[in-house]
């Protein structure tokens, strides 16, 4: 049977390579052609289409009002970090997010608006002011489709349906990718680049609940770690607590934040407004992580309704309810259903990851010509992520990348090319060693000539991740303790060892195999992490350590590792690390 991982069908010689396909992606990539620099995009869908960027909800957090400031939208994104964010990012973030946001509307990216023409701005308990405008359909298509369209009108080469395996580096760093693609002539693709950006954004299918797309497997961490680049804060898992699992036939729909500050309510199942006791100030319309814990303990403790908590929308008015939720203001109208004689529950589900590659202000890793942004890399968050602030990082972090990778491989061209594209061929050829030796991308050691390995198709995988999925939830959820994290430690190397036995059967079986291994990486990341920090912060929360305790632990957890087996933790006071460069 071929090796559907030992040919190599395409090669692509660039300067910049953008891995991924959503905002922050096509954010790069338009703003390093734009530099200069020649570009290749590759994502696993189709371009604008795939990823987590096309299907969220479009809200976009930043500067609208006169009365508002940048500083004031920093403060918030640091109060709601709880003292672990990157201050340069935040500071950044809040600064350039309303310049970014006009370049986006200036390509056509519409957003829903008042009658008289203004914007719609909607308030939140994450934000001190209302600052949040939302795309026209509240879908990220409208935001997703301009940029992929101004990537394409700028020049920007397309690999679309081909996933990025790794990134092959030299002594002196990034020589380009190694990729996986399907459909009509599959096989390996061979990118040549002096520098990579990765914006492949969270790993949402790490949990077996989750607001993220089937293709959102952590791809872009993975590949870091095995680069030999650094994460940090993968303990902070966002987990999205207002979706809406009744009445809806099919699928999940969230309900917007600014709900709860127009009045809606949370019920369990004795009627009680349970919220009250875990943020009396703000109830239901609290920061995310809070909401989250407090709607999982209903459930936890039995008082839940059919697997989540009542949303009671008694006190919000017809025209608050549809100006915040059109969506399923609309499902409900080509019903002919009235909202309020609906049972309306709602439960929460795996969403954001606030930690990825540790980055400066450039996207720039410890690998030099490796670059992150958006989701894949971290510090703009820190313990917790505000409502709406992952666009705008997209945005402001996506054109800091693709600029400063740009100039990185501008510089790096002055170099012998001839030496760089031998450098290329060594790494590549040498990656493909390794799958030979192994007998699948990246396992843990070569076989011996008895040990066979065996043939797996993608079902045989997507019954792994199915598994790995039930480990995450039950032992990386929203609250956490120390034997469920060693226990979910020790079955994802137990499911680990047994991939490193198979061999995909074909492409199909490949990605598979790819997307799993990358999970599994990840997955061990998270769980270290969880780990090792005994205290209560953000959206981790240990029930065997409750409480925040800034004298230990109002630190930094960095990761190493190419392998789960591999992973070694540092921990890194805030203000050093902020100070340092990585």
């Amino acid at each position: 049977m071929p090796d559907p991982l030992a040919e190599v069908v395409a090669e692509v010689d660039t300067d910049v390579l953008v891995v991924g396909g959503g905002l922050a992606a096509l954010r790069a990539a338009c703003d390093a052609r734009r530099a200069g620099a020649r570009v290749a995009i590759a994502v696993k869908g189709r371009l604008g289409r795939s990823g987590s960027s096309a299907m969220t909800s479009a809200g976009y957090s930043a500067v609208i009002d006169p009365a508002d400031e940048a500083a004031s939208h920093a403060r918030d994104t640091l109060a709601g970090g709880r003292g672990l964010n990157d201050a340069r990012l935040v500071e950044l973030l809040a600064a350039e997010a309303p310049e970014r946001r006009e370049e986006l509307l200036a390509l056509g990216a519409p957003l829903a608006l008042e009658d008289d023409g203004r914007p719609v701005v909607h308030p939140s308990g994450d934000h001190a002011i209302p600052r949040t405008v939302v795309a026209a359909s509240f879908r990220g298509l409208d935001f997703t489709l301009p940029l992929a369209a101004e990537a394409e009108r700028l020049g920007c080469v397309v690999l679309e349906r081909t996933m990025a395996l790794d990134v092959l580096t030299g002594p002196d760093g990034v020589l380009g990718a190694v990729g996986l693609r399907r459909g009509e002539d599959p096989g390996l693709v061979v990118v040549r680049a002096p520098a990579v950006v990765l914006a492949t954004g969270g790993a949402g299918q790490l949990f077996s609940v989750s607001s993220n797309p089937s293709d959102v497997t952590g791809d872009g961490y993975a590949i870091a770690l095995r680069a030999g680049a650094a994460l940090r804060d993968m303990e902070f898992i966002q987990f999205y607590p207002w979706r809406c699992i009744v009445p809806f036939e099919q699928g999940r729909m969230p309900i917007q934040p600014s709900t709860f500050v127009h009045g809606a309510r949370l019920l369990n199942s004795r009627g009680e407004r349970f919220m009250r006791d875990w943020d009396p100030v703000g109830v239901e319309a609290t920061h995310r992580d809070v909401a989250a814990r407090g709607i999982s303990e209903q459930i936890r403790t039995g008082l839940d309704v059919r697997g989540g908590v009542v949303l009671d929308l008694s006190h919000v008015s017809d025209a608050d309810w549809r100006r915040s939720n059109p969506r399923p203001a609309e499902w409900f109208d080509k019903r002919g259903l009235d909202v309020r004689e609906q049972e309306l529950i709602i439960a929460p589900e795996a969403h954001f990851f606030m930690g990825g590659v540790l980055v400066d202000e450039h996207g720039a890793s410890g690998v030099p010509g490796l670059f992150a942004a958006g989701e894949t890399a971290g510090g703009v968050h820190g313990a917790n992520r505000l409502d709406s602030n992952a666009i705008p990082e997209t945005q402001v972090f996506g054109a800091r990348a693709g600029r400063a990778s740009a100039a990185y491989a501008a510089e790096a061209g002055q170099a012998d090319a001839d030496a760089d594209a031998g450098a290329a061929r060594d790494a590549t050829e040498r990656w493909l060693a390794v799958h030979a030796a192994t007998g699948a991308r990246g396992a843990t050691g070569a076989r011996g000539a008895a040990d066979a390995p065996a043939t797996w198709t993608a079902a045989d995988y997507a019954e792994r991740r199915r598994h790995l999925q039930r480990i995450a939830w039950a032992d990386l959820g929203i609250v956490r303790e120390a034997g469920r994290l060693e226990a979910g430690l020790a079955e994802l190397a137990a499911l680990t060892e047994e991939l490193s036995d198979a061999r995909p059967a074909d492409v199909a079986a490949a990605l598979a195999d790819a997307e799993l291994e990358d999970l599994l990486l990840v997955g061990a990341a998270c769980l270290t992490a969880a780990l090792e920090r005994e205290e209560s912060r953000g959206a981790h929360f240990r029930a065997d350590h409750p409480e925040r305790d800034d004298e230990r632990w109002r630190r930094v957890l960095v990761l190493r590792g190419a392998t789960p087996s591999a992973l070694a933790t540092e921990s890194l006071p805030v203000r050093d690390y902020e100070e340092t460069v990585p």
